[in-house]
């Protein structure tokens, strides 16, 4: 048997690797192709389709790369196509793997789908679509199970968080220092300005504006950045340049160890909110985007928040600060409220715990169940 696995972005990748993984020990005799990427490289997935050429974000990044993004979708179908797999699974990226799952379904492939579009947060009207597109759908937030029950849509089923089921309830904190060679003994910041190019060139700037008021007003502190790629360390190294902060240290890689051993984090909005909620570090989220990426996402959204931590328990838990919002000033001030009050803390790890049990079970186990019944 044979299976293609579509991914777009890097958490689709790490989603994949462990799939694979999982795939590898418990079926040995399944060939495995697709896009690969830093992650599902290392599990053994060698292919010249890369997740590199996909790595875009907003509206204007998409349509300024869209002729080299038709182009490898183009080619990545006529290679599956040539390939005829027995399965297609397609990991996120719904606006690529769509495309690709439509196209393989018409020529009878069994086509499956990780990851369910925000259909409840915008473009609801996608969800009509599904039956033409894919066999079948895994869930991976518990809060989608009644959303998609209220529309009908009954081949799917929860499958719970890949990363909830990695990331332990209590992780090991001395571990990671040792990993990170950090004892520093005041505060420790984790810094997250995002890992696509477009994300850190938009989040930076002001994140490290930020660092300098939270350096004047609390004396020890020590920031860390996790960074994902040489393009992001050569302008994050310019940012850091220009500022003169001292106390920021700059970690290739490495955003779970430290995102574990941070009292508090300052994340953009995306995927590493919810690591953090598994790690169980309170954050500050923002985002930074172009004016007219920010009218269009706001013309689009129907969610009333827009980060994962907030989405997933439906209140406000974690401060948001979008656009015009995301000042220095304020993220220094949100980020100082959670450094004063220790019980706020408290309360965000219970329900962080509380989050990270509802998505722990096992993932790769019951996708396996189902693509390989």
């Amino acid at each position: 048997m044979k299976i293609a696995i579509g991914i777009g972005e890097l958490s689709g990748d790490i989603f994949a690797a462990n799939l694979i993984k999982y795939i590898r020990k418990n079926y040995p005799n399944i060939e495995i192709i697709g896009i690969t990427g830093p992650n599902s490289y290392k599990q053994g997935l060698a292919s010249k389709f890369n997740i590199s050429s996909l790595s875009v974000r907003g509206y204007f990044d998409v349509i300024f790369n869209l002729q080299s993004i038709l182009k490898f979708r183009n080619n990545f179908l006529n290679f599956l196509l040539n390939e005829k797999p027995d399965i297609y699974l397609g990991i996120d990226a719904p606006d690529f793997n769509f495309f690709i799952e439509r196209k393989l379904k018409k020529k009878g492939i069994k086509t499956y789908h990780m990851v369910c579009p925000s259909v409840w947060a915008w473009r609801a009207n996608r969800i009509r679509k599904f039956k033409k597109t894919f066999d079948y759908l895994f869930s991976i937030f518990d809060h989608e199970k009644k959303f998609l029950k209220l529309h009908k849509f009954k081949n799917f089923s929860y499958v719970g968080h890949p990363l909830a089921q990695d990331i332990p309830l209590l992780p090991n904190v001395n571990k990671s220092k040792k990993i990170l060679n950090i004892n520093h003994k005041g505060k420790i910041i984790g810094l997250l300005p995002g890992s696509r190019p477009s994300e850190v060139v938009w989040n930076t700037d002001v994140l490290f504006k930020a660092t300098v008021l939270l350096s004047k007003r609390y004396k020890n502190l020590l920031f860390l950045v996790p960074v994902t790629s040489k393009n992001n360390l050569s302008f994050i190294q310019k940012k850091l340049f220009e500022t003169k902060i001292k106390n920021i240290q700059l970690i290739h890689g490495h955003s779970h160890d430290i995102l574990n051993i941070s009292d508090i984090a300052i994340i953009a909005s995306g995927t590493a909110t919810l690591e953090a909620v598994f790690f169980k570090t309170p954050m500050v989220v923002y985002y930074k985007l172009s004016s007219l990426s920010h009218f269009l996402f706001k013309f689009l959204l129907k969610s009333k928040y827009i980060s994962l931590p907030n989405i997933l328990s439906n209140k406000a838990l974690v401060s948001e600060l979008i656009h015009k919002q995301a000042t220095p000033e304020n993220i220094a001030i949100e980020a100082s409220k959670l450094i004063d009050d220790v019980s706020h803390r408290q309360q965000l790890i219970k329900e962080f715990k509380d989050i990270h049990k509802r998505h722990r079970l096992n993932t790769n186990e019951l996708i396996c169940n189902q693509l390989f019944q």
